[in-house]
């Protein structure tokens, strides 16, 4: 079964199997299209099975959200530094999959967007809705914690450590919603304009880390107009000449196309 590898090693029994099975059914079918049926047959086991440990697909669904964010806590746990700064970068990274790790896993484009379709249904469903605000809790809450660490090692400024991580989480749910939405990868893109604040705005003092900085790129993103960006089409200098930030506002048109008037 495709699955196995797709949280980094085979099932240890008929629950995680069925895990494994759920994640290559949503890349294969999308939310809508899964079905017992057809996770009995990735799985490669009896529909009985499933209705064994689940009520039903929405009961598995839902513990599926469970299995991803767990498995993301194993990951961080194993490759944790002690060292905050690091440990800052490698939880974000973990998320983002922007540098590779020592720990295999499948293509983590797929992934993110298995986690966006799922955290899509909290839209309507108020079960998938309390999931996902308990899930960022916990994201908040770990990373929250990384950063007080840092604060007390003098290698972090005085920032409001709760805020802080709302705020850098806040950032990394828009990269999955590009990562996911888009033909292109704006991963490593934004991940320098993530790390650009970071040092900028986070740590105290400059720090050795295995990630790339953005000072260390040529033709990085800058307001400051020292130095040019390779890519012509992102401008520098003031503030306000900021890719991010235009001196003036983008003229848009909403009218209702049914009301314009016919030439």
């Amino acid at each position: 079964m495709d699955g196995d590898a797709a949280f980094g090693g085979e099932a240890v029994d008929t629950r995680e199997a069925i895990m494994h099975a759920t994640y290559v059914a949503l890349q294969k079918y999308g939310y809508a299209g899964i079905s017992i049926s057809r996770l009995a047959e990735e799985a490669g086991l009896s529909k009985s099975s499933f209705y064994h440990h689940f009520d039903g697909k929405h009961d598995i669904m839902l513990a599926f959200a469970d299995y991803m964010l767990e498995d993301f806590e194993q990951a961080l746990q194993t490759e944790s530094t002690g060292d905050p700064v690091a440990d800052l970068y490698t939880f974000l990274n973990l998320i983002l999959g922007v540098h590779p790790t020592e720990r295999g896993a499948p293509d983590q484009v797929e992934r993110l967007g298995a986690f966006l379709e799922l955290r899509s249904q909290a839209i309507n469903d108020p079960e998938f809705r309390r999931k996902f605000t308990e899930n960022p809790d916990r994201y908040v809450a770990h990373l929250s914690g990384i950063i007080e660490d840092g604060i007390e090692q003098g290698v972090f400024n005085d920032v409001d450590p709760a805020r802080t991580a709302e705020f850098l989480l806040t950032i990394v749910d828009g990269i999955i919603v590009e990562a996911t939405t888009r033909t292109d990868d704006k991963r490593e893109e934004l991940w320098e304009c993530l790390s650009e604040y970071i040092e900028t705005h986070m740590i105290a003092q400059q720090q050795e880390t295995e990630f790339a900085s953005w000072r260390q790129r040529p033709g990085r993103l800058t307001t400051s107009g020292t130095q040019n960006n390779a890519d012509p089409r992102l401008t520098t200098g003031s503030p306000g000449d900021h890719p991010f930030f235009p001196s003036e506002p983008l003229e848009k048109d909403l009218r209702d196309p049914d009301e314009e008037t016919e030439e």
